[in-house]
C-alpha cells in the first residue's frame, strides 16, 4: 500500500514560508502562492528530495529503518538528504491513514546530533496537529 506525504499546514491552512521554501521547486507554477519564498534547495537537491520522498511513500514505515532516517523521539523522525552540499534536514511524523507530514525543515550547519532548538518547531507543530485531531 502506497503512503503519501504532505507539508504541515497551520490552523489557517497555510504552509509556513520557511518550510515551503524547501519544497517550492516541486510545486506546479499554477499552484504557487502569490508571493512565493525563494527556493532554499538547488535543482539537484530538489531532485534528490523527490527520489527520497518516493522511497518513503513506497516503503511506508519500513523506510524509517533506512540510513537516511533517524528516530528523534516519539512520533518524530529526522530525514537526512544524501549527497547534498547544504545538508538539509527534515523532521516528519507518520500519521494515518498511510501519510507522513513534514513538520519542519532546516539546514544543519554543525556536527553531531541535531539540537533541541532545531526540533522545537516540529514539536510545537506536532502538538498542534494532535490537538486538532482530538477536537
Amino acid at each position: 500500500m502506497m503512503w503519501s506525504w504532505e507539508l504541515y499546514q497551520d490552523t489557517s491552512g497555510e504552509v509556513p514560508k520557511e518550510l515551503l521554501a524547501f519544497f517550492i521547486r516541486m510545486i506546479p507554477k499554477e499552484e504557487l502562492p502569490s508571493n512565493p519564498p525563494p527556493p532554499v534547495l538547488t535543482l539537484a537537491e530538489t531532485k534528490r528530495l523527490q527520489v527520497n520522498l518516493g522511497y518513503l511513500c513506497s516503503k511506508g514505515l519500513a523506510s524509517l529503518t533506512s540510513d537516511i532516517f533517524e528516530k528523534l523521539e516519539d512520533d518524530l523522525y529526522e530525514f537526512r538528504m544524501t549527497k547534498s552540499e547544504h545538508n538539509p534536514r527534515f523532521i516528519l511524523t507518520p500519521l494515518t491513514p498511510q501519510r507522513f507530514v513534514v513538520l519542519h525543515a532546516f539546514m544543519k550547519k554543525y556536527n553531531g546530533a541535531i539540537k533541541d532548538r532545531d526540533k522545537e518547531p516540529a514539536r510545537q507543530r506536532l502538538r498542534e496537529l494532535k490537538g486538532r485531531k482530538s477536537q
